[in-house]
């Protein structure tokens, strides 16, 4: 099974994922990475108004098989 790595930016600090996932295929990865991207925000509270989190997963070869984004906006 192909292993996937998912490196996390929130805007501020960039997280590499050094041990990755084993998943199916690529609507697997999809569903990871839409699945972590609102776990990730909670811990990411906005300083400002707006916050973008951002979650990359690439395969074992280091190809880049999507991006997910995930935007937190606060508005008065």
């Amino acid at each position: 099974m192909p292993r996937y790595f998912f490196d996390i930016d929130d805007g501020q600090t960039l997280t590499p994922d050094e041990t990755g996932l084993e998943l199916d295929d690529a609507e697997a990865v999809r569903r990871e990475a839409i699945k972590a991207l609102p776990e990730i925000a909670q811990d990411v509270l906005p300083e400002d108004d707006r916050r973008e989190v951002v979650v990359r997963a690439k395969d074992s070869a280091g190809r880049r098989i999507l991006t997910a984004r995930l935007t937190l906006t606060v508005e008065y």
